[in-house]
């Protein structure tokens, strides 16, 4: 027994300086993924998470106030978190992303700890997630639809595996069903996840087909994990019925309405995705079979060489052979998910190989099978369903990487070397992709400048404490003085073309059901719909912010060229939209904010409104000739030509 505590003690303090290594590579990536929280802000994608969840609490309802939806409950969530901390602004939910990723890889290291009491190799392998997050892809670090995915299904991995090593069998049910917990939120935060839960019980059967007995997980512990998943649906199917069903038939009605996600067009080959698959399968191949070497120095200088020319690949597109990921904006994320289905292949073949030659399973492989499972899963359910397609296998490599890292560690090549070798071979395995992810999330702000232009600092309201661009900024306080000057807090407001953050800064609910208002993908009848909603339920707007094009600067040709530009004019109010048609029939114009050369946004009053404070203007300054010339717009659209004719003289009199 002595014996045996004098090896563990040796074992253990022969880890200490990988480990203090590997925490270093970890903590600097943790610095620099603080401190990049605060840069780039976003009208669009991000707007719209945030808006959907804060109109939650101040007023709307989920299902009667929005008519589609239901297939992103993790909107409940992040309404949580509003109602918990009312003043929380956009950097606080940045920072509370972190948070709860630096949690969940505390608690995944925990449970990987427990399997071979082995702590070195932990912070190396998720340091790439202390800088991104939970957005490997680099496009919104903030809590979403796609991030709390990729946050439950590594909490629930952690707790499984805890509850796969625990003695006990009241802390073993106690972790079983705290992981079923967190398998529910999977499904309850995006919908179409909830295959995800059919990973446990695909590994139950694979455990009893295959006889893999160090697997201790039988039909009762199957029972506990899945009871959580059942309970919590039953119980909000009925809390809400009938509605959250209907609501349900509706959002996917009108998602396969999309031409993008049509039935046809669900299941589609990505060939410049393949590209990057086959050569990163090629260097895994090849630096996995590379260590067989058994000279130290050499294995190590093959590996790096290996590493060197995997960088060089990713860098330059294989020399300019591969086209850049969506021109260029996603090329380097594409990699890494390449890296990720890569593994998935080697997995599946090897998990073939060992089944048919009978060879037994090691600790390491064990583990490795129940991460990629529910990874592999997850991958494929979300590149099938996300509009993201490929990319969207990044919203589950946490769990992906930690598998990835079992399987090499269980190698017999990899499994007797000492722990500074075994480190050297992770780094230098990961380390191509997790640079050029990491450099990518930093140089790509998604439709703001580049960090080392955004020169300003947003200091009051929702976006206090973001780092931007002086247009961004100044748009920022134009959108939160009129809303302030022309509209009360109860009052409703329209935003478009794609823009729905204009609602946090004006802290004005949507008058309309949807608030990321895009002419591209929806179907005919959607808008038309949309209004009807709006007049039916009483959401008249007061206020109208028209964007001529997408508030969004993108890059010239690659990420690493900071120059940015506006897109084109998107936007001349097309007569067979119904929302265009609404606003110039029952708005005004009355100011414009020039957000370039040949782009504005324009805002709009509701004519009520717009005509009591125009005469008002006119009781002091009577030769304004805009007042004059707007106030003969609103007489002429409500029939009052002879007044419509007097101001329009006046205005024409003062030119």
């Amino acid at each position: 027994m002595k014996g045996q505590h004098a090896i563990n003690n040796k074992i253990q303090s022969s880890q200490i300086l990988p480990f203090a290594i590997s925490l270093g590579i970890f903590m600097i990536a943790a610095v620099f993924g603080w401190f990049k929280l605060r840069y780039g802000f976003n009208f669009i994608d991000e707007g719209y998470h945030m808006t959907e969840a804060w109109r939650l609490t101040v007023g709307d309802n989920f299902f009667s106030d929005k008519f589609t939806g239901a297939l992103t409950l993790s909107t409940f969530i992040n309404a949580l978190v509003f109602r918990i901390y009312p003043g929380i602004t956009l950097l606080g939910f940045r920072e509370l992303q972190f948070t709860l990723t630096i949690i969940s890889l505390l608690l995944l290291s925990f449970a990987l700890y427990k399997i071979s009491k082995d702590f070195w190799y932990q912070p190396v392998i998720f340091s790439i997630f202390a800088f991104t997050g939970l957005d490997p892809v680099g496009m919104i670090s903030n809590l979403n639809y796609q991030t709390y995915p990729h946050l439950f299904i590594t909490i629930y991995l952690a707790f499984f595996i805890m509850g796969l090593n625990q003695q006990s069998v009241l802390l073993k049910r106690i972790l079983y069903i705290t992981a079923g917990a967190f398998l529910w939120l999977i499904s309850f935060s995006l919908l179409h996840m909830s295959l995800v839960v059919i990973s446990v019980v695909l590994l139950f059967v694979i455990i009893k087909i295959f006889k893999l007995k160090s697997l201790d997980f039988n039909f009762k512990d199957l029972c506990f994990v899945m009871a959580p998943v059942l309970l919590l649906w039953v119980i909000f199917i009925g809390i809400y019925g009938n509605a959250f069903i209907q609501n349900v038939i509706l959002s996917v009605q009108t998602t396969l309405s999309e031409h993008t996600h049509a039935a046809g067009a669900l299941i589609t080959i990505n060939w410049e995705a393949l590209k990057h698959i086959i050569i990163t399968l090629f260097f895994m191949i090849a630096f996995l079979w590379s260590t067989k070497l058994s000279n130290t120095p050499l294995l190590v200088g093959i590996l790096s060489i290996l590493s060197v020319m995997m960088f060089a690949a990713i860098d330059s597109s294989l020399f300019g052979l591969i086209m850049p990921y969506y021109r260029g904006w996603f090329d380097r994320p594409m990699w890494f998910t390449a890296l990720l289905v890569s593994s998935y292949f080697l997995f599946l073949c090897n998990f073939i190989f060992k089944i048919v030659k009978k060879k037994p399973w090691n600790n390491f492989e064990l583990f490795a099978l129940v991460l990629f499972i529910p990874s592999i899963i997850a991958a494929i359910n979300s590149s099938v369903f996300s509009g993201l397609g490929f990319l969207a296998v990044l919203y589950s490599s946490i769990p992906a990487v930690a598998a990835i890292a079992c399987a090499i560690l269980s190698m017999e090549t990899v499994k007797k070397r000492v722990y500074l070798v075994k480190l050297a071979i992770l780094i230098l395995f990961f380390a191509p992709f997790y640079y050029a992810t990491a450099w990518a999330d930093w140089k790509f702000t998604y439709f703001d400048v580049a960090p080392e232009q955004a020169n300003v600092e947003i200091e009051t309201g929702f976006g206090r404490g973001i780092k931007t661009n002086q247009i961004y900024k100044d748009l920022y306080g134009w959108i939160s003085a009129t809303s302030q000057a022309y509209s009360n807090k109860d009052d409703y407001i329209i935003s478009y073309v794609v823009s729905p953050m204009v609602h946090m800064i004006a802290q004005r609910r949507p008058a309309l059901d949807d608030t990321f208002i895009s002419f591209a993908e929806v179907p005919k009848d959607y808008y038309p719909k949309e209004i009807e909603f709006m007049k039916n339920r009483g959401r008249r707007p007061q206020l109208a912010y028209v964007f001529e094009a997408e508030p969004a600067m993108v890059p010239v040709t690659t990420l690493k060229d900071p120059k940015r530009i506006w897109y084109n004019k998107q936007f001349t109010f097309p007569s067979s939209d119904p929302i265009s048609q609404y606003v110039l029939d029952n708005m005004t114009p009355i100011q414009k904010f020039p957000i370039s050369k040949k782009l504005a946004v324009g805002l709009f009053l509701d004519n009520e409104s717009a005509l009591r404070i125009l005469e008002n203007i006119l009781t002091t300054d009577p030769d304004n000739p805009g007042v004059n010339l707007l106030l003969g717009n609103i007489y002429q659209k409500k029939g009052d030509f002879d007044k419509a004719k007097r101001y329009y003289k006046k205005a024409a009199s003062l030119h």
